[in-house]
């Protein structure tokens, strides 16, 4: 009896949660149509797809085609737009799609959503490349002000051959490059083969971020050194006045790099080095001696004035 009263009671309940379900409206179910639309669709564009189409052959022709060969390559085409904004710090910082590429995310229908929506092969497009700075300018406001003085901006606004932002942050992940990657993008202009000087940009721009990385290195070994020498009860405060004037310049750098003037660059670096090493060498602990050190016997000339002093004390007192 009690089973057939427990599945009375959960039939009962399923059927009222269906009714409520029935009687919600489904239409307000997303805040943002972009990225419930494009969470969902294929990642396979044309490009994609004819790659998808050689494997195929080779599998029908009996040709060994193993995705390990083409791993990496798979993985940069086959790898939707959306799943790479979604593991991008955009995504997590609540960047959507129409911050860039504009259209009305609260519609629920494609047509409403993309009204006045353009191509990125468009010029009125706020993606297409020469419009990218400004765009990207909207919230990266000093990245823009620093880039605007560089020979990079001056080219692109001629319509010339120039990189933009997305050059080195790749669209939809805007990672920020490391030091060794910086021989191949950089490389891709500043070469012999391409004719553009100064060949040697690559290897100074890769030299540059390692000083940077070193840089935020030696400022959290003075940050923690000045901690201890503080718990000691020594006094720190111009010590640490010279860290904070090392992180506030570190925190100019990113804006200041996209001024691509790398001798400034380096000069504000060097500054702030400087400071780090004032500070530590207000707080750095002292090293104490790690082996007792062993008392110095007299050698040959001491032993013999030693003896010579004797023989004379002897003789005195025998006359």
């Amino acid at each position: 009896m009690r089973v057939e009263s427990f599945n009375k009671i959960l039939i009962t309940s399923l059927l009222l949660a269906g009714f409520v379900l029935f009687l919600i409206p489904q239409a307000n179910a997303s805040e943002n149509s972009c990225i419930d639309c494009h969470k969902t669709l294929t990642p396979f564009i044309e490009e994609q797809k004819k790659f998808n189409q050689i494997r195929i052959q080779h599998l029908e022709r009996q040709v060994t085609c193993s995705l390990e060969c083409h791993e990496e390559r798979v993985r940069s085409l086959a790898t939707a737009n959306y799943q790479q904004w979604s593991e991008s710090l955009h995504a997590l910082k609540g960047v959507t799609c129409e911050a860039c590429h504009g259209g009305d995310p609260a519609q629920a229908t494609k047509e409403k959503a993309h009204k006045n929506f353009r191509n990125n092969t468009d010029p009125e497009s706020p993606v297409y490349y020469t419009n990218v700075p400004k765009t990207c300018g909207k919230c990266h406001s000093g990245e823009l002000a620093n880039f605007e003085n560089s020979t990079h901006f001056k080219r692109l606004e001629a319509l010339k051959l120039a990189p933009t932002c997305t050059t080195c942050h790749v669209p939809h992940t805007f990672t920020v490059m490391n030091p060794e990657d910086f021989r191949t993008v950089c490389g891709n202009c500043h070469s012999v083969y391409k004719k553009v000087a100064p060949y040697d940009i690559p290897l100074k721009a890769e030299d540059m971020l390692m000083k940077v990385n070193k840089l935020k290195f030696n400022i959290e070994m003075a940050r923690q050194d000045i901690f201890w020498a503080k718990k000691n009860g020594t006094d720190v405060t111009q010590a640490e006045a010279y860290t904070d004037n090392a992180l506030k310049t570190l925190g100019g750098l990113a804006p200041m790099w996209h001024e691509f003037n790398l001798t400034h660059f380096g000069d504000e670096i060097d500054s702030a080095s400087k400071e780090v090493k004032k500070a530590e060498e207000m707080v750095k602990p002292s090293h104490t001696p790690t082996r007792t050190s062993v008392p110095k016997t007299p050698g040959f000339v001491g032993l013999t004035g030693i003896i010579s002093l004797l023989a004379v004390m002897y003789l005195i007192r025998k006359k």
